[in-house]
């Protein structure tokens, strides 16, 4: 999901267990939306630096 090497997080979905490598822009996203996966609520738990 990032190009470039530019992931600060790595998600993982506690709902549908899918791990994402996630910018910060995506990891606000993720947090307003919900998993682009399961569409689970996502909290910042999930999140862990890279």
């Amino acid at each position: 999901m990032v190009e470039n090497g530019g992931a600060e997080y790595r998600f993982a979905c506690e709902e549908c267990g899918e791990s994402l490598q996630v910018n910060n822009a995506m990891r606000e996203t993720l947090v307003e939306n919900g998993c682009v996966i399961c569409s689970a609520s996502v909290t910042t738990a999930e999140f862990s630096p890279e």
